[in-house]
């Protein structure tokens, strides 16, 4: 199948999964409780596990170089959005802004990019994306938490070093380059089982997320202008900017999609947390979540 074929059938299997995801919330068999436990056991220890066996792959200096390759670029991609974030949302309130430039800088590229990057590219893809995330980790926890609230070194350091999606991405690094040394048979395996889990959980999160979206204003302007920035115009302007310069084509495309993700959830928690516009942030995810259902497959259509 082409990459959009492919894309298109990943896509409706996970909206299987948001969808039922939405009905076990309103339903009531996902409460909010239940929601907050589920996203801390996927990020707490199905993710990792994921991130870890992506990284089981014979380790190659073609790898290693597109690993660096991946995080310069994201790098750069991260300084992008935080330019783009500072001059596209003009006459907002405080707290309308910040939820606009967190939710531009911080987008939900950990729950919906893994699988579905993984899901297109393969482990090849999941272990690029794990790559993205660490300049977007560093982003979300010094620039993009200073926009609710005053933020220093040392706690930035902290909470990077303790992520268990960043310490995964260190672990499965370790392994890769002494080589995939076999684990123990019943480790493997838990890992395997658990990383099994990624796809559904995350849909499942995403789907009780959207659930829970309350105050969902369709009239307003600003929430179509930020969607249209972050699912179209942006990942655009990614792949125009990578297209002449010698990228290999998937990291291009993961690049691309990764920049092509919704709002992240975060912008609504760290909302309500700081006193930011939490039913505005629940907007931007419900809305960007929801689209890019349709937005991402047409993206692969450019790839």
């Amino acid at each position: 199948m082409s990459p959009f074929e492919t894309m298109v059938s990943l896509q409706l299997q996970l909206f299987m999964y948001v969808a039922a995801g939405f009905l076990l919330t309103r339903i009531g068999t996902i409460s909010p409780a239940g929601r907050k436990s589920l996203s801390d056991l996927l990020i707490n220890f199905i993710l990792p596990c994921n991130i870890i066996c992506s990284f089981q792959i014979d380790l190659t200096g073609e790898i290693l170089a597109s690993c660096g390759v991946m995080v310069a670029v994201s790098l750069g991609v991260q300084l992008f959005y935080l330019l783009v974030s500072r001059i596209i949302y003009p006459g907002q309130s405080r707290e309308r802004l910040a939820c606009l430039r967190y939710a531009t800088v911080c987008s939900n590229a950990g729950f919906l990019g893994i699988p579905i990057i993984g899901g297109l590219y393969g482990p090849m893809g999941t272990l690029l994306t794990s790559v993205v995330l660490i300049p977007q980790r560093v982003v979300m926890w010094s620039a993009g938490l200073s926009l609710f609230t005053r933020t220093d070194s040392k706690s930035v350091i902290r909470k990077l070093a303790t992520h268990p999606c960043i310490v995964a991405v260190f672990i499965g690094f370790a392994l890769m380059l002494g080589g995939n040394p076999a684990l123990p048979q019943p480790l493997q395996k838990a890992l395997s089982g658990a990383s099994s889990c990624n796809t559904c959980m995350s849909m499942l999160v995403i789907g009780s997320i959207l659930a829970g979206a309350e105050h969902i204003n369709l009239k307003d302007g600003m929430i179509w202008w930020y969607t249209l920035a972050r699912l179209l115009l942006i990942p655009l302007v990614v792949f125009a900017a990578l297209l002449p310069l010698p990228v290999d084509p998937m990291i291009r495309g993961v690049m691309v999609l990764a920049s092509g993700m919704p709002a992240g959830s975060t912008t609504a928690i760290l909302a309500a947390k700081y006193d930011g516009d939490a039913p505005f942030a629940s907007c931007l995810i419900f809305i960007t979540t929801l689209l890019s259902l349709v937005t991402l497959p047409l993206l692969c259509l450019v790839l």
